[in-house]
Parts: C-alpha cells; sequence; structure tokens
C-alpha cells in the first residue's frame, strides 16, 4: 500500500511512523526544507520538499500510484486544495484532509462531490473526545473504550504511590474478582506480553483490561483511589479547551477555564455564559490563592505550550487538587508526565493518527486505538467466516508475535477469554498487538 503524506509536522510524522511500522510505502511532502531534511534522517521513508497543492511534486512523490493521500499541514485551506487537486487530477481512492476549522463542515462546498474529502480529521476534536472519556472515567488513568463493548480499558503507570511493584500478574489477579487482564507491559521502550508468573517493576506501565468492577477493584488494590470529579478547572481556553469545558458543563459538572488572553475570555464568557471564566496567567502562583484553584478536583492544562502545561498539572497538584490530565504532543513529554505524577496526558496528535487508522483500516476493523505512545495497539474487528481463527480456541490460534486477544463481544455479551474460550464467526474481537506485528495480523487474521 502505497500513501502520500503532505506535512511533517507533528500529525503527519506520527501518522507516517505508524505506517513505516506497518511496512506501508509512505512517502511525505513537506515545503520547509529543515523540516523535510530533519524527517528524512528519523523516518525511514522518501521525504521531498514542496508544496501538496503543485501537481509536479505529488506526480514525483508517486500520487499516481497511490492507495491513500492524506493533507494535514497546519493550513485548512492548504489541506482542502490538496484533496481537490488530487481528487480532480488522479485516481487515488482514498482522501484525508486535517480540517481544524468546524465552520468549514457547515458549508455546502464542504463534501466528497464538491472538494474530493473522504474523510476529514480534527486533531483538536479528536484530543479534546479523549479528554472528556477520561474524566468521565474518573482521571485515574488512560482510558481506551470500544462503542460495542461495556468493558474498559485502562494504562496504568506503576510509581512509588502504586502498590504494585514486585508483585506477580498471578498475585494481582487474585486480589480481584470478575473478568480481568494485564494484555501487556511497556517497560524500558520493550513491550512484554507477561505470564502469571511476570512481575511488575517501578516505571513499568500496564495496559489491563477487565469489566467495570474488576477494574474499579484493580485501581483500589493498587492504591489508585477513585473521585467523584465535580469541579474541574481548565487552562487555556483555545479550540481544545473551550470544547472540553462545553461537553463537560452539559455533563453537569462545575468549569473554570483560565486564559491570559482578554479577547479569548471575552468570547468564551458570552459563548458559555455557564462557564466562569478567569483571565490571568496560571504561571502565576498567587492566582491558585486568590481564586481559591487550588480547590477544584480536577486540572485540565490544553494551552499550546506542552513545558506549561506539565508545569501548571504538577504544581496544582503539590497545592492539593486530586488530579491532572496534561495536553502533550511531544513523544519524551508523555513518559516523563507520567513519572511526575501527571494522571494521564493527551496528545493530539496520537489521537489524530488513530482517527486516521480507524478510517484507513475500514472492512472488518471497527476500531483502533494507539498506546503505549505508539509502540501499540488494540484493535477491535468482526470476525468472518473465513478468518483462520474462526471456530477455534483461543489456546489454538497461531497469532503472529506478541498479539493477544483481550477482549470479545458475542450476541451483546463481553468476555474477557481464557485458553479454551472458542472464537465464532460474527464475534467482535479486540486484539493488543505490538507495532510491528500489525500488518501480519492484518494479512492472516483480520480478513
Amino acid at each position: 500500500m502505497r500513501v502520500v503524506i503532505v506535512g511533517a509536522g507533528e500529525v503527519g510524522y506520527n501518522i507516517a511512523e505508524q505506517l513505516i511500522l506497518e511496512k506501508k510505502d509512505v512517502i511525505l511532502v513537506e515545503k520547509d526544507s529543515e523540516r523535510a531534511k530533519k524527517t528524512a534522517n528519523h523516518l525511514d521513508c522518501l521525504v521531498l520538499t514542496g508544496e501538496g497543492t503543485n501537481i509536479d511534486t505529488l506526480k514525483k512523490a508517486g500520487i499516481e500510484g497511490a492507495d491513500i493521500f492524506i493533507s494535514v499541514t497546519n493550513s485548512d485551506e492548504i489541506n482542502m486544495i490538496s484533496c481537490f487537486i488530487v481528487a480532480n487530477e488522479f485516481n487515488v481512492p482514498v482522501k484525508l484532509a486535517r480540517v481544524r476549522n468546524l465552520e468549514y463542515e457547515k458549508t455546502r462546498m464542504f463534501s466528497k462531490a464538491k472538494i474530493g474529502i473522504d474523510y476529514a480529521v480534527n486533531p483538536e476534536l479528536e484530543a479534546a473526545k479523549s479528554i472528556v472519556k477520561t474524566v468521565e472515567h474518573g482521571a485515574t488513568t488512560d482510558v481506551f473504550s470500544f462503542e460495542d463493548m461495556d468493558v474498559q480499558f485502562r494504562d496504568v503507570f506503576v510509581d512509588e504511590e502504586c502498590d504494585l511493584e514486585g508483585k506477580s500478574i498471578k498475585d494481582i489477579r487474585k486480589t480481584v474478582s470478575g473478568d480481568f487482564l494485564v494484555a501487556g507491559i511497556l517497560r524500558d521502550d520493550e513491550i512484554i506480553i507477561p505470564d502469571g508468573n511476570t512481575e511488575v517493576k517501578n516505571g513499568d506501565h500496564l495496559f489491563t483490561v477487565g469489566t467495570k468492577k474488576a477494574i474499579y477493584q484493580f485501581l483500589q488494590k493498587s492504591g489508585i483511589r477513585t473521585k467523584r470529579i465535580k469541579n474541574i478547572l481548565i487552562v487555556g481556553g483555545g479550540n481544545i479547551g473551550s470544547k472540553v469545558a462545553n461537553s463537560l458543563t452539559l455533563r453537569g459538572r462545575s468549569v473554570t477555564v483560565v486564559d491570559n488572553n482578554y479577547d479569548v475570555c471575552k468570547d468564551l464568557a458570552e459563548k458559555y455564559p455557564e462557564i466562569t471564566v478567569l483571565h490571568g496567567d496560571i504561571s502565576d502562583d498567587s492566582i491558585f490563592e486568590d481564586e481559591g484553584l487550588d480547590e477544584h478536583d480536577l486540572i485540565i492544562t490544553t494551552t499550546d505550550n506542552e513545558e506549561l502545561n506539565i508545569l501548571t498539572a504538577v504544581y496544582a497538584k503539590t497545592l492539593g487538587v486530586k488530579r491532572a490530565i496534561a495536553l502533550v504532543n511531544k513523544s519524551n513529554y508523555l513518559k516523563v508526565s507520567r513519572n511526575l505524577g501527571i494522571d494521564a496526558t493527551i496528545s493530539p496528535k496520537i489521537s489524530s493518527a488513530s482517527a486516521v487508522l480507524r478510517f484507513i483500516r475500514r472492512g472488518n476493523i471497527k476500531a483502533v486505538h494507539t498506546i503505549f505512545d505508539g509502540r501499540a495497539e488494540a484493535i477491535e474487528f468482526k470476525v468472518s467466516s473465513d478468518s483462520s481463527i474462526a471456530n477455534k480456541a483461543v489456546k489454538d490460534l497461531n497469532l503472529p508475535e506478541k498479539c493477544l486477544i483481550v477482549a470479545v463481544n458475542r450476541n451483546y455479551e463481553d468476555f474477557i477469554p481464557d485458553g479454551n474460550f472458542e472464537i465464532k464467526s460474527g464475534d467482535n474481537v479486540i486484539i493488543f498487538a505490538k507495532k510491528e506485528s500489525i500488518e501480519k495480523l492484518e494479512e492472516s487474521v483480520i480478513v
């Protein structure tokens, strides 16, 4: 499969990185020569310097033989025009664009027939959805969900305050009644599929799966306390912050937004009168005391400054705020944030990449979640009658290395399967898979 991507920024880079790991033929087009050079030094793909709206550049990128075209520059207009050109000049089956301004979707021009976009992804909207979902689950850990299942999926970070270090998986399992599974462990950049004797170490990330009751028990036994979140402080009133504030307010939460831009505050206050809006500089520590901000149950930092998001979230927790969610894009910052005690991190680029992958892998695939900072995925798919896993017990499946079936939905009933569980045609199955194994998984299992 050949994929041409225009834009080597955070979103484009991440999507390219994911697809390269899956052995896809990726060509990147980037107009900034320095960024193009840097990208070429880090990614194993062809990187061209040029404009995505230039037909000659697109031809050099091999657009005439491409299966998918993705335009994710910082300009909505360039992304839409690029798709329009590709739709009218070349025969590319699938065209995706990054479109941040939702107002475009309200116009008649924004349709496949008019502008040639098969799917529009909005990084800010995807990130906002992820934040709201995390809040709804208590903001104790990163949360992944699938529409057809009530089973919960959590990324749990093991630190000094977490009572898991030194315990084996089988010992942890004994403390939880109901269906529960530790599907994978990220340890020192290595993904481990654990068995019962695997011991948990400080600094591990555990990808856990279970019923709501089992996950709640696990969190309690692990020393991760859940708390009803009522009062929420959001730092940053931009696209993401405003979307999150509005969504949480509609869900009955009390929301306060702080921003240092007066015009942003004025616009928010007029648009959402039910939200408390404060004009101030969050880096001024006196604002917490003066405005009583430390009395909130949760802080969500959504500014454009990742360092400020991390520092503000950490500082708020030292003042007594129980939970913290930070908007972070850089991969190295994601790990640092968790090590500093931030309860959940949301990355617009990872949320966007997941949305793009969900669209690309249509057919039997119903949903995709990128986890462990892009090193693995949780994939939901429907088992076809001619699938290699249909009518076989889990223990007899010849799955690619470091792949594990973690949940099954059959006739609206959820299962955490053991080795004797038999997969049937029509089942909705979720597989945890290391990134390098996905191509083989798609070829041999997901058909």
